[in-house]
């Protein structure tokens, strides 16, 4: 498992009768962590890679066998010595076996022990029942094809390389889960804001309406002054409602994101920034994305898997040359057989040391009866095509991923600049909305009071009033677009983990939490 260290303030879920949270953005954060399925799908691919790694490493398991086999056999015989014409076999025999290799390009037998019970009628056996056993030690190299540790753990070191990118990947997740959380929760703000904005607009209508006929009573304006004014209330009751919509939706989304009950009422407690950061160094910003983007790490390890292929490969290309030792005791023992003949006479005695079935494994561990031999073996397929084929496949596989090497890094410093520009842009918006603002209020002060001693008409006042509210609404929107623009640039540079204090480790899962002070 993962161990996900999250440094945040702990907090419990309230639970009163309203089920309204007051939620504030590390909260948030630390929500989204815990409940996100996509990081609980990213820590399963984690251990389902390491599961890969288990799985390589097994090639080098030693592999004990035990077989047993029972054999009767009737064979037909012409022999002068076999009145009956047939000749009965019976056999029991257990092999038991500890085989492997090794990564180095070593395979052994680290022994093979055979113990086999023979009966026959056959007269010509001296020993029926019969006890023959057999232990025997290899160990072989291969000097070519499949030597060296660098070869034989290739499976092995691209396993662990998956491990390293399924990390990667889950770093990666978190990073897009908190960005797109930061977005949502800055997002939902912005609707409780713009919400209040257009009760405050409904308002204002409702205000002038009321002015308008009272003017009317007493003669001062026209009756067509107070249709516009209910004119513009149906209006701004229509944009209450989609901003009511667009604040459901808001909310909604942000809970989805959470993983929680849809009738919690959601209250933010964190407002927007508003203030100017100090000017980028897009350099330096760029030199930062290419140090901790993930992306780049991801490739990188790409590489390093495509390099080992090429070599593993290359080394397939070689033809097999291998060289084996073995070394054979046997030993052989029984009782002497009823039915057994000789020429000439009766039959010798059965020497002493094969007198008795213990005498088969006395004669072994004794070591009467040893044996070696060498074996070398070359093969080499006709053509090697294969081989060859897939050396140009892990070539060009290799240049491939080293080709994505360098895409990624020019989409990385593409989204470097976009960030920076959004970050740059977004600040100018909200200076030239707050300056619009401005101007707007003054314009709706002097109309209302040229309305009043009856200069202008309702008209001009409800556009300035309209203009006004565009004007929040896009400071608003302005303020909005800078904060999703800040948290965007942290995730372009690759150091939003580190800004929010997340750190993986491996093994296991953790939420690590401190008080804030």
């Amino acid at each position: 498992m993962i161990r996900i260290l999250l440094l945040f303030t702990f907090f419990l879920l309230p639970a009163n009768a309203e089920d309204i949270l007051n939620l504030s953005l590390e909260e948030a954060k630390v929500i989204a962590l815990e409940n996100n399925r996509d990081i609980k799908i990213q820590i399963e691919n984690i251990e389902f890679s390491e599961g890969d790694v288990t799985k390589e490493k097994g090639a080098f398991d030693p592999f004990f066998t035990l077989t047993s086999t029972y054999s009767d056999i009737q064979s037909p015989t012409i022999s002068t010595f076999v009145e009956s014409g047939e000749v009965t076999q019976k056999d029991f025999t257990i092999e038991n076996s500890i085989t492997g290799r090794l990564s180095t390009g070593t395979f052994y037998d680290l022994y093979n022990l055979s113990l086999t019970r023979s009966e026959t009628n056959s007269p010509i056996e001296s020993l029926s029942p019969s006890l023959s056993s057999s232990l025997s030690f290899s160990i072989g190299q291969e000097l070519l094809r499949d030597f060296g540790k660098e070869v034989n753990e290739t499976p092995l070191f691209i396993a662990k390389k998956n491990v390293d990118i399924s990390v990667k990947q889950l770093e990666l997740t978190i990073s897009d889960v908190l960005f797109n959380l930061e977005s949502d929760y800055w997002i939902l703000v912005a609707s409780i804001q713009n919400l209040e904005l257009e009760k405050k607009a409904l308002e204002l209508a409702k205000d002038l309406e009321e002015r308008n006929s009272i003017e009317v009573e007493v003669g001062t304006l026209p009756p067509v002054a107070v249709t516009q004014a209910k004119s513009e209330v149906a209006l701004r009751s229509v944009n209450l409602i989609n901003a009511e919509n667009l604040l459901e939706r808001s909310e909604d989304k942000l809970k989805n994101a959470l993983v929680l009950p849809y009738h919690i009422d959601l209250k933010p407690t964190e407002t927007p920034k508003t203030f100017n950061l100090e000017p980028f160094n897009e350099t330096q910003v760029l030199e930062t994305a290419f140090d901790n983007r993930i992306e780049i790490k991801e490739a990188q390890v790409e590489i390093e898997k495509g390099r080992a292929l090429t070599k593993f490969y290359s080394n397939q290309k070689l033809p097999r040359l291998s060289l084996e030792a073995l070394l054979q005791f046997q030993g052989l023992g029984g009782d002497e057989n009823p039915d057994r003949q000789s020429f000439g006479g009766a039959p010798e005695p059965i020497p002493g040391r094969f007198d008795g079935q213990s005498e088969a494994f006395k004669t072994l561990l004794e070591g009467d009866f040893p044996g070696w031999s060498v074996v070398g073996v070359f093969s080499y397929p006709i053509f090697n095509r294969t081989a060859k084929g897939e050396y140009v496949k892990a070539n060009a596989d290799l240049n491939r991923r080293i080709i994505n090497y360098q895409k990624v890094k020019e989409q990385i410093e593409l989204e470097v600049r976009d960030a920076l520009r959004e970050v740059r842009n977004s600040q100018k918006k909200i200076e030239a909305a707050r300056t619009a603002v401005e101007l707007a209020q003054q314009v709706v002060i002097n109309d209302e009071e040229r309305l009043r001693v009856g200069i202008t008409t309702t008209r001009e006042v409800l556009e300035s009033q309209r203009d006004l509210i565009d004007a929040q609404t896009t400071e608003i929107e302005a303020v909005t677009e800078y904060n999703i623009s800040l948290a965007r640039l942290e995730k372009t540079k690759g150091t939003i983990l580190k800004l929010n204090n997340i750190k993986i480790e491996d093994k296991d899962i953790k939420y690590g939490i401190i008080n804030q002070q």
